[in-house]
């Protein structure tokens, strides 16, 4: 609770490179001379790196146990949640062996009132956008012991999916809004729609022809 509220506190500095000075001299965290960190945004974690340029919004919540390594570029909206709870420390839940770790790859987006609930490892590749709002990307739940979820590089994740324990997802896909991804899907390069989310066909065409782009180029702040 002492943790959270000095990062409550911090979070209320006026000046972005007030609050990112703040949390690595109060919290020992390691976040790089340029980045800047929304107002409100609370960091109350085991461990927080990141690379250069991490853009991050107002009202994000990092708060957990978590061990947090973010790349060079990443942005990160507004309202979105990165939680799990402190009781997996506890010795009754060793042979659950939860392993609370976020890593987001370079020029990565999570855009607005996403949901992430780290208890396992969540892996975002470079790249890689979960755009729109409201996803949810879950790591525990009754008796699930495969709970990591891998994003691959470049992939562009729409509005309202739900990715469920010990799923993945290859590289270079569009996945549809509303999906739910409820296995390993190995695919690249395809269109991933339904619930269960499954490849429907190959864009890999489409993207040569320069259909499919989505670069922070293209992107305004």
């Amino acid at each position: 609770m002492f943790r959270f509220l000095v990062a409550l506190f911090i979070s209320l500095f006026p000046a972005a490179g007030g609050r990112r000075f703040l949390y690595n001299i109060l919290l020992g965290y390691n976040i790089s001379g340029g980045a800047k960190i929304g107002f409100l945004t609370v960091i109350s974690v085991k461990s927080f790196t990141s690379k250069e340029n991490l853009r991050t919004g107002m009202f994000n919540l990092f708060k957990g146990p978590i061990d947090i390594v973010i790349g060079k570029g990443a942005r990160i909206g507004r309202f979105n949640r990165f939680t799990c709870s402190k009781h997996v420390l506890d010795e009754r839940f060793n042979s659950r062996k939860y392993n609370p770790r976020l890593t987001l790859g370079a020029n990565t987006l999570i855009l607005n009132e996403h949901f992430f609930d780290v208890y396992g490892e969540v892996t975002v590749g470079d790249g890689s956008w979960i755009a729109g709002h409201g996803s949810q990307f879950w790591t525990h739940g009754l008796s699930v012991m495969d709970r990591d979820i891998h994003i691959g590089n470049g992939n562009y994740i729409g509005s309202g999916v739900r990715f469920a324990p010990g799923t993945s997802l290859g590289n270079e896909n569009i996945v549809s809004l509303g999906s739910v991804v409820v296995s390993k899907l190995t695919c690249s390069s395809s269109l991933v729609s339904g619930f269960p989310a499954k490849p429907i066909r190959c864009i890999a065409e489409e993207k040569k022809l320069g259909k499919y782009r989505f670069s922070f180029e293209d992107w305004q702040n």
